[in-house]
């Protein structure tokens, strides 16, 4: 067959039957350690799984509660006695096998606050759209996942998605602050996303407005 130099990179991309799903895959053929960014960024798009535009719940699995957006400080907080709205987000593919999560009532994008690379970052909803994230099956017999914040640097991606949980059970509680931290795999950084029939938001918009109009 043919040679390739050790530093050539070889890229193929096979799209699905089904859109707008999209299986990204990297061949790099490099003779470095295992520190060397092209061999971690490989490792990055093995391990993270490809997923389905549309939208969806997002449950956390310590205390079976949702993501909600709260308007008052744009920020993302568990619970389970909003509204549908509040706690519907659409989740759009960017590029290989990373997503941007979009709030679907307020149109904002969830964001690590300020890109920080430090733990107990909060998840922050706004209008920049260059936060993206990827997705890691916890394992390969359920559907749960680790949400990987995108904008750490392939050598040094440690932190996921997670539920502060400090004392020990504060996870479980309507409130509880939705933020970046290292990774321990615990059940307060899994989460199972729950897909939503568009034409529900639709109805539930409706009756929204219905309801303002006749008060």
């Amino acid at each position: 067959g043919k040679y390739y130099r050790p530093t050539d990179r070889i890229s193929y991309y096979l799209p699905s039957q089904i859109q707008p799903k999209f299986t990204y895959h990297e061949l790099v053929l490099h003779i470095a350690s295992d520190e060397d960014a092209n061999l971690s960024r490989l490792q990055w798009h093995e391990q993270s799984v490809e997923m389905i535009d549309g939208l969806y719940q997002i449950e956390n699995l310590f205390g079976h509660k949702f993501l909600i957006y709260r308007k008052q400080d744009s920020r993302i907080y568990l619970g389970n006695d909003e509204s549908l709205e509040q706690r519907i987000f659409h989740l759009e593919h960017v590029q290989y096998r990373e997503y941007r999560l979009r709030h679907h009532q307020s149109n904002k994008i969830l964001n690590i606050y300020q890109h920080s690379l430090n733990n107990e970052s909060p998840l922050v909803a706004d209008s920049q759209i260059d936060q993206t994230f990827t997705f890691q099956y916890v394992n390969h017999s359920n559907k749960d996942y680790y949400i990987w914040p995108a904008h750490q640097p392939p050598t040094h991606r440690s932190k996921v998605l997670d539920i502060y949980n400090d004392p020990y059970g504060h996870a479980r509680q309507n409130g509880a602050q939705v933020q970046s931290y290292d990774f321990h795999g615990g059940p307060n950084q899994r989460f199972r996303l729950h897909a939503i029939n568009q034409n529900i938001t639709k109805l539930a918009n409706k009756m929204f407005q219905v309801n303002l109009c006749d008060t």
